[in-house]
């Protein structure tokens, strides 16, 4: 009898533990991306090929009733081999303080609008010159803590400030990546984003954020980066009949043995959707050093700028095809305009429940 009921109590244990459990377990989340790019270099075929250059595998859901966890590791194509890195690995919550979201880990950082997105979520192929120059072709990702506090206001108001130790910016600097070892910066990098939503009816809204991040490097080079960026979607239906995303950013740099240098640039982004499949989209980019000079010490007037032209076809949420045409024209006064044309494919495949994105 004993053994009887010593056998039934664990049963109903292990019951009572499968049941409080697997809701949570059903609730993990798997998801894979894969995008593939095809460049065509209309002035330079050097690096004209196929190939896939990103792969990523995701696991998210949530870990009990208060906290949601996420891991992310992503397979980069560089010069022809493929590195394996985490690019998010973080516990979050919404739970414990009302108003308040916070995520500890790794993380892309929550400012401007390309950067916390994965590059197969944006609505072009390539980054803009100004993405590139000041968070790298895909985007900064690093470890420490964010917090969103959403204001308890009439009007919607949201404002981020995050704290990170730098390392994985400062392994972005380096042509290898994250494959050597890097000094510790002498600063965390820290940043702020106050955004706002606006509904303007007729299923349209805008959100405006501003941004400001500082950082001091492992060399005692200090960068101030502030921009605003807006994102304006008009839907119909299940599809956004009309996109227009822009981001503009301004960054100055000095340091105890360098000058004082400033940098400007910009995108817009209007896209025109035809139906739920068919997007059309044109992308103006635009660049400039400030601090650029002449010899004898005089302002060197220089514009870096870009037409976009991108169409694109969903036959799902979950296959993308793309085609794109870059014109990029450097022009530097007394030097002669140095062009650069490319064309662009681009397939996006996704495999499992991809997360949502807030707008």
């Amino acid at each position: 009898m004993k053994k009887y009921l010593l056998s039934l109590a664990l049963c109903l244990t292990t019951t009572s533990t499968y049941a409080q459990t697997a809701p949570l377990v059903q609730n993990l989340n798997f998801s894979a991306a894969m995008d593939v790019t095809a460049p065509i270099n209309l002035d330079d075929s050097a690096n004209n090929k196929l190939g896939i250059r990103s792969a990523e595998f995701m696991l998210f859901g949530p870990l009990d009733p208060t906290f949601d966890a996420m891991i992310n590791f992503t397979a980069h194509n560089e010069d022809g081999e493929y590195h394996t890195e985490l690019h998010e690995g973080y516990i979050s919550s919404s739970k414990l303080i009302p108003n308040l979201r916070f995520k500890v880990g790794m993380f892309f950082l929550g400012v401007g609008r390309l950067n916390q997105f994965h590059q197969h979520d944006w609505p072009f192929i390539s980054a803009p010159k100004v993405h590139v120059e000041f968070f790298g072709e895909e985007g900064i990702h690093d470890t420490g803590a964010e917090f969103t506090y959403i204001l308890p206001t009439s009007s919607y108001w949201d404002i981020t400030v995050g704290v990170i130790d730098g390392y994985s910016w400062e392994s972005h600097q380096h042509d290898d990546h994250v494959h050597e070892e890097l000094e510790r910066p002498d600063a965390p990098i820290y940043y702020v984003r106050p955004s706002t939503f606006v509904d303007l009816g007729d299923n349209s809204g805008l959100q405006i954020g501003l941004n400001y991040l500082g950082r001091t490097d492992s060399q005692g080079l200090k960068t101030e980066l502030s921009g605003l960026d807006f994102v304006f979607k008009k839907k119909e239906g299940n599809f956004n009949r009309w996109l227009v995303q822009s981001e503009i950013w301004n960054q100055t740099q000095n340091s105890e043995t360098t000058e004082r240098t400033t940098k400007m640039g910009a995108y817009i982004y209007p896209e025109f959707g035809f139906s739920p499949n068919w997007f059309v989209g044109l992308r103006m980019d635009a660049f400039t050093d400030k601090s650029l000079k002449f010899d004898d010490g005089d302002d060197r007037s220089n514009l870096d700028y870009a037409f976009v032209p991108t169409v694109t076809y969903k036959n799902s949420e979950f296959v993308t095809w793309r085609l794109a045409y870059t014109h990029e024209v450097n022009n530097v006064s007394m030097q002669a305009d140095q062009i650069n044309r490319v064309i662009e494919l681009q397939f996006i495949a996704i495999l499992g429940a991809h997360p949502a994105h807030a707008f």
